[in-house]
């Protein structure tokens, strides 16, 4: 299992690292997630755990952070305000619960040992290429994270991941499928094509007022303007107050000299062990049949020390460590389960102890080398210190700011200048916005929604200070405000009848190209004008767009000619015949590896929803009526 680990140290794992850093998603243990709030408050139940309107929350907005993040500039805020998008988001969550109940019970567990084994493995925690327990801490801290959560996030990773791996490596294509996919994505056809203009059904059109009247009258929806906003507002943040801080050498060499255990190597040690596993729970006999077995290989290796390797190698159960002669690598304190630790912390190089009992069973352990701890010079470690001191500085200072910029936004309910003079602020201005398409930092739920509240917009006083990320403060206030406005039939009827008359062309000039199509299925010609054969592939190109492409690689050739249209961008509906069906000589190079890794990819996904979907039934799953009711 540690092997495991350690091989997908830089693949699935550590992607899963990353994610994990970068999203806001926070689990307070493993406990806690998997039972829910335990005080109420819950939108669903999972056998015997629950989804809180908290975590659902915190779901929501994790992922409408990651989509913004993913889309850019083309993310639309709408989509996450969905009842859709929240059944969606609530559905992961209870998947990943039932998930994690499934493999609770099939003793799925990630021990201190292999995550300890993991962190050592990422780069963003090392220093000089190796894991630093003070960088390790500094990077959670700058992400709003704790050991805890994080470790407790990678444990219930791996937890999916081992039980998720069988259906997973167990997807294959037949050589068959991807030979015949493979020959079908390479073939070309050879085609000519004739166009039916927009103009030629013109004629037939007819868009009455009263089809006009009709349509607003049904989609009074698409013609109303949103209420809007315009807001003036003040942003109070961490980052900016620790920017303002200057820290002095004297500042520096006085942290340096109290803290420096942190600036520096703790003392590593090497050790392997063998382990007769045992679950915790089980009853005294079993332990003691287990204990006795251990005692016996401890007998053993100290009559024969050599035969440790061999002995690791065949009779213990950590399948990762055995493969590796029973070496679990370097490790500091606080890596281990404490009486691991405490026994290997206590030992001599060579030294051989046993059965040390842990959660986990019984170990006999070898200590195998010891590297003392070393403290690194200040000039290599100033940077840190001086980065630490700033946070702690103004952590401090934020604080006291952050307490006086609440009050002075409170008591200063109609303006925000005392505040923005006190903490040396611009108060800055919004253009119109809309409940649903607010951007930063407006797409907090919370500012938006006691902006948008009616007494705010009709008072225009100041909100609160609110925290709309960690270490971020905002206060603002409603400065002009539009009301939701049903636009009058005067001045969207020109384009009410422009979409009417779009769409009739579209019907008649396709009722029409298909006519053409049956008569040219039948021999008649029908007097169209086609243009010169050419050879597509089923890339779009100027002449054959996506939908075209479709058209022309889903016609049944087995006949030729064969036939087939579809409506172009301009309007026109274009006739397509197909004449020869074209097979590629060989394939370009690379397409069967890519087929094969697509349809493989495909296949574990069908493989995994499958398997998720039977975990989950095999769960008594609650959800409240209310439970995707607004944030």
């Amino acid at each position: 299992m540690l092997e495991a680990i350690r091989r997908h140290a830089q693949g699935w794992l550590a992607k899963v690292v990353l994610g994990l850093i970068a999203i806001t998603f926070a689990l307070f243990g493993i406990d806690s997630y998997m039972k829910g709030d335990p005080s109420g408050g819950l939108v669903a139940e999972v056998g015997d755990v629950g989804v809180s309107r908290e975590e659902l929350g915190r779901e929501i907005q994790a992922q409408s952070d990651r989509m913004r993040e993913a889309l850019g500039p083309t993310f639309d805020p709408a989509v996450t305000e969905t009842a859709d998008f929240r059944k969606k988001v609530l559905d992961n969550l209870i998947e990943r619960k039932a998930v994690l109940q499934d493999a609770q019970k099939l003793r799925i567990l990630a021990p201190d040992a292999y995550v300890a084994s993991v962190l050592t493995q990422i780069p963003e925690f090392q220093q000089d290429g190796k894991f630093s327990q003070q960088r390790y801490e500094a990077v959670l801290r700058q992400n709003g994270r704790s050991p805890v959560q994080f470790e407790n996030d990678l444990r219930q990773s791996f937890m999916i991941e081992t039980l998720s791996s069988p259906a997973s490596l167990a997807a294959f294509p037949s050589s068959t499928s991807v030979s015949q996919i493979s020959r079908l994505v390479a073939q070309q056809r050879e085609i000519a094509w004739a166009d039916l203009p927009a103009s030629s059904v013109a004629a037939e059109i007819k868009v009455t007022p009263a089809d006009v009247e009709r349509y607003y009258a049904d989609h009074k929806a698409d013609f109303t303007d949103p209420e809007q906003i315009r807001a003036e507002f003040l942003v109070l943040d961490l980052a900016a107050v620790a920017a303002g801080i200057t820290v002095s050498d004297q500042d520096i060499a006085d942290y340096y000299a109290s803290n420096a255990a942190q600036f520096g190597q703790p003392e590593q040690r090497s050790a392997s062990h063998i382990l007769i596993a045992v679950d915790k729970e089980a009853d005294a006999a079993t332990r003691a049949k287990a204990k006795a077995k251990a005692t016996e290989l401890f007998q053993t290796v100290q009559k024969a020390p050599a035969r440790f390797a061999e002995l690791a190698r065949t009779q213990s159960q950590d399948p990762g460590s055995a493969a590796q002669d029973g070496s679990l690598g370097s490790f500091a304190r606080g890596m281990m389960v404490k009486p691991f630790e405490d026994a290997v912390f206590s030992m001599k190089p060579n030294e051989i102890r046993g059965p040390v009992e842990t959660d986990f069973g019984y170990h006999i352990i070898r200590l195998d080398g010891i590297v003392a701890a070393k403290t690194a010079p200040l000039e290599q470690v100033r940077a840190a210190v001086v980065d630490a001191l700033r946070k702690q500085q103004a952590q401090k200072a934020f604080a006291e700011q952050a307490d006086n910029f609440g009050n002075l936004v409170y008591e200063n309910a109609g303006s925000l200048k005392p505040a923005a003079t006190a903490a040396k602020l611009t108060i800055q201005q919004s253009g119109w916005i809309t409940a649903k398409t607010a951007p930063p930092p407006f797409n907090h739920a919370g500012l938006r929604e006691a902006l948008f509240n009616p007494e705010s917009i009709k008072s225009k006083q100041n909100t609160e200070a609110i925290e709309v990320q960690p270490g971020t403060l905002v206060a603002a206030r409603v400065v002009e405000h539009r009301p939701a406005r049903l636009r009058p039939l005067a001045e969207v009827s020109q384009s009410i009848e422009a979409k009417l008359q779009a769409e009739q062309s579209a019907r008649l000039l396709t009722q029409k190209g298909e006519a053409t199509i049956q008569a040219l299925a039948k021999g008649d010609e029908a007097g169209l004008k086609w243009s010169a054969f050419q050879v597509v592939g089923r890339q779009p190109s100027a002449e054959l767009d996506s939908a075209g492409a479709k058209a022309v690689f889903r016609v049944n050739a087995d006949k030729l000619p064969a036939y087939t249209g579809f409506v172009r961008p301009d309007g026109s509906f274009r006739i397509v015949r197909v004449s020869r069906v074209v097979e590629a000589a060989e394939q370009p190079p690379g397409l069967m590896t890519s087929i094969e890794a697509g349809v493989t990819q495909a296949q574990q996904r069908a493989d995994m929803k499958a398997m998720v979907a039977l975990i989950t039934a095999g769960q008594k799953v609650k959800i409240k009526p209310n439970a995707i009711e607004g944030r």
